[in-house]
């Protein structure tokens, strides 16, 4: 999870490093959120799930947690962090099967097949050269 004014983006290492706004997850499997910020300091918060972590820069915030419930949750950002804070708030989280969750993967790998190219390795922390250049993805 990668926090940033104003907004959150998801990224899947394990399906290749493609990036999301919406976060999608499969229902009970294991999901370890590996949380950091581009900017400033945020916090995860997936009250469902009962994750409420800070996102820090050049800080890497391991949580894991295990989606039990198919469903549409809220996620939002719990510490005040500038201007458009309350803009950080998203209802679409999703817990999803695993069929589902397998079907979205490969829709999300072929919508950002055109990005790939542009968006740095996947890395539990940004910084620098490192960092994703403005314009390439925005939610």
């Amino acid at each position: 999870m990668i926090a940033q004014q104003w907004w959150f983006t998801y990224r899947y290492p394990t399906y290749g490093g493609i990036e999301t706004a919406q976060l999608v997850l499969p229902v009970n499997q294991k999901i370890q959120f590996n949380i950091t910020s581009l900017d400033v300091i945020h916090a995860f918060w997936f009250f469902a799930l009962g994750v409420k972590a800070d996102a820090v820069p050049l800080n890497d915030n391991v949580v894991t947690a295990t989606p039990t419930q198919i469903g549409t949750y809220r996620v939002q950002c719990s510490e005040l962090c500038g201007l458009w804070h309350g803009n950080m708030a998203d209802n679409t989280a999703m817990v999803v099967s695993t069929s589902d969750f397998s079907a979205w993967i490969q829709q999300q790998t072929a919508l950002d097949a055109p990005i790939m190219k542009y968006l740095p390795p996947y890395s539990h922390v940004y910084a620098g050269s490192n960092l994703p250049q403005p314009g390439v993805y925005a939610p």
